[in-house]
């Protein structure tokens, strides 16, 4: 039971990078401390209100989903910075047991410079942990209050050089979301919605496992995905997307036992184009460097949003 226990924990830390984004901790070992909120990953609420199209034929015809598509795709390209918002809800369980989280999180990305800077906070039961994670410079730095204990310091680093361009593609959303409407065949309009007061297109998409694996050199040779879903809302006057919502169910192997997780990611596209400066604080000085075969524990939720 101790040990099923203990691979529950585990998967609970790791998030699939299809749902790229979130704090990440380069090839760390992943923390023997899960939270929970037990809660089941329930969609997040939302405020979104619109008309589907339920009339018994398309309202789209499939010229005007490729443009819708295409244009979306196409702003996504030519974006410098965004800062995106969202939830994550994730569960994880065996034959005999099972294992529910939730994280916030906050995420500015600088696309020209390619940086970016994660901000989230995981609740466990009414205990918050919170967790900043930089990429930038060639280099991965980590605050988590929870390194105190191992390294004597909040701040770690390590020099991911030789794999930088693997981790901008894996962990910013923006570049994710931009592959995703890249080479999804199956992407359809399922009508209009108002997000936030502005008018959406509701762009469902259903990659194929052959696609998913496009999508940043994403490898599933340890496991399968039962159901990919993203629905992306675009903007209908800035073709801008405003909103995201992706569910995945997948079964993963750990340490040679099989594990049903399913995780639903929501972000909000909350400012583009800012002129934000993804830049360390001066704390971050002190950080203490972890090679490359170091291992990096924290209590803090590995996720990628």
């Amino acid at each position: 039971m101790q040990r099923t226990k203990t691979l529950l924990l585990v998967v609970v830390l790791l998030a699939s990078p299809v749902l790229a984004g979130c704090a990440d901790q380069g090839d760390a070992e992943q923390p023997t401390t899960a939270p929970t909120d037990g809660t089941a990953t329930d969609a997040p609420t939302t405020d979104t209100t619109g008309t589907q199209t339920d009339d018994g034929g398309d309202a789209f015809s499939d010229a005007e989903e490729r443009e819708i598509r295409q244009s979306a795709l196409s702003a996504l390209r030519d974006v410098s910075d965004v800062r995106v918002e969202g939830v994550l809800n994730q569960t994880v369980s065996t034959a005999t047991a099972s294992q529910s989280t939730s994280a916030t999180f906050a995420v500015t990305i600088d696309a020209e410079q390619r940086r970016l800077v994660v901000d989230q906070t995981t609740r466990t039961g009414g205990r918050a942990v919170n967790q900043t994670t930089y990429l930038l410079n060639d280099s991965l730095y980590i605050r988590s209050p929870a390194f105190e204990r191992q390294y004597g310091s909040q701040w770690v680093t390590q020099n991911v050089a030789d794999r930088y361009d693997g981790l901008w593609r894996n962990r910013s959303a923006l570049q994710l979301h931009t592959n995703l409407l890249d080479v999804t065949e199956n992407v359809s309009v399922t009508g209009t919605e108002t997000v936030h007061g502005e008018e959406v297109y509701a762009l469902s998409l259903r990659p194929s496992e052959a696609e998913l694996a496009e999508l940043s050199g994403v490898n599933f040779g340890a496991g399968e995905v039962h159901r990919f879903d993203a629905t992306l809302y675009v903007s209908t006057e800035t073709d801008r997307v405003v909103r995201s919502d992706i569910h995945v169910n997948e079964t993963v192997t750990v340490r040679g036992q099989e594990l049903q997780q399913v995780v639903d990611v929501r972000r909000d596209f909350v400012a583009y184009d800012q002129g934000v400066d993804v830049t360390l604080p001066p704390e971050a000085d002190g950080a203490v460097p972890i090679g490359g075969n170091q291992s990096v524990t924290t209590a803090a939720r590995q996720v990628t949003a």
